[in-house]
């Protein structure tokens, strides 16, 4: 009867569960399952932009949102091994949720959420305030400066469009920032060819391997696009692809772990 309960509950909270966005995200302290203690406004304070996923291992959308690997994918290029600009936490919202459950030994569970997760899970002992949505899953993205939640990644259709939608909130939001340069990391940085109709080539060597966005702006600054990137010691080459894009001008960088690159213009025209 409990799961029964639950599956129902499931579908009504998946359909109207959403974060507040625009509400300032109160604060939690939570261990993982490690026993680690994770307190948001640490982070925030730290300068970190915090992903948090409200989740119960009952739900089946998020089950399907966990295993297309969204928020693996976003900790591989934002977490400590990537940019190191933002820290994902999940959090399991169902107090009466057991470790036996994440690891998917029950029947009350949709499978193990554990095997595989790089990025800390809490098995919560207090749910989520309001502000965090009324339902599951979703994906808060909490900006640094003003502790307010700035999107739901549960309602983007994409991993691009998630990418975007946390790129955004790194360029507004983080306090300690690092502002555009050219440090020793980019050299020689170029485009071409320039004006272009479809495909340009950003042309850069760097003084070491590091992982890194690509990232594309139009005209009125709003990020557009987001591309993550494993760039090589020396000489490397990237593709910016704007075949998709209206004429205008446009403006790329590049963001690491510690730095980002100078602006760079690109126009686009109608090749004719």
């Amino acid at each position: 009867m409990k799961k029964m309960f639950f599956v129902f509950a499931m579908s009504f909270l998946a359909m109207n569960g959403n974060a507040q966005v625009g509400a300032v995200a109160p604060n939690f302290t939570q261990n993982d399952l490690s026993g680690t203690p994770h307190d948001l406004y640490t982070y925030l304070n730290a300068g970190k932009v915090v992903i948090v996923d409200m989740s119960a291992t009952w739900c089946g959308p998020c089950w399907n949102f966990h295993n297309a690997h969204y928020l693996k994918d976003l900790y591989t290029e934002f977490g400590p091994s990537g940019t190191n600009q933002a820290v994902i936490l999940f959090y399991e919202d169902d107090v009466s949720t057991t470790l036996d459950d994440l690891n998917g030994l029950t029947g009350g569970t949709m499978g193990d959420w554990v095997t595989g997760v790089p990025y800390p899970i809490i098995n919560a002992t207090q749910t989520l305030p309001s502000q965090y949505g009324a339902g599951y899953p979703t994906v808060s993205v909490i900006c640094p400066s003003d502790k307010k939640i700035k999107s739901n990644l549960a309602a983007l259709g994409t991993l691009n469009e998630m990418r975007t939608a946390v790129q955004n909130t790194i360029n507004l939001c983080a306090p300690n920032r690092v502002e555009d340069k050219a440090p020793q990391n980019f050299n020689e940085m170029g485009i071409s060819p320039n004006p272009v109709s479809d495909i340009a080539k950003l042309q850069f060597s760097m003084s070491k391997a590091e992982n890194a966005s690509i990232n594309l702006f139009n005209a009125l600054g709003q990020l557009i696009s987001v591309t993550p990137h494993n760039l090589l010691n020396g000489a490397n080459t990237i593709e910016i692809n704007l075949s998709g894009y209206s004429e205008g001008t446009y403006f790329v960088n590049i963001t690491t772990k510690d730095a980002r690159s100078k602006m760079l213009p690109l126009s686009k025209t109608s090749g004719r």
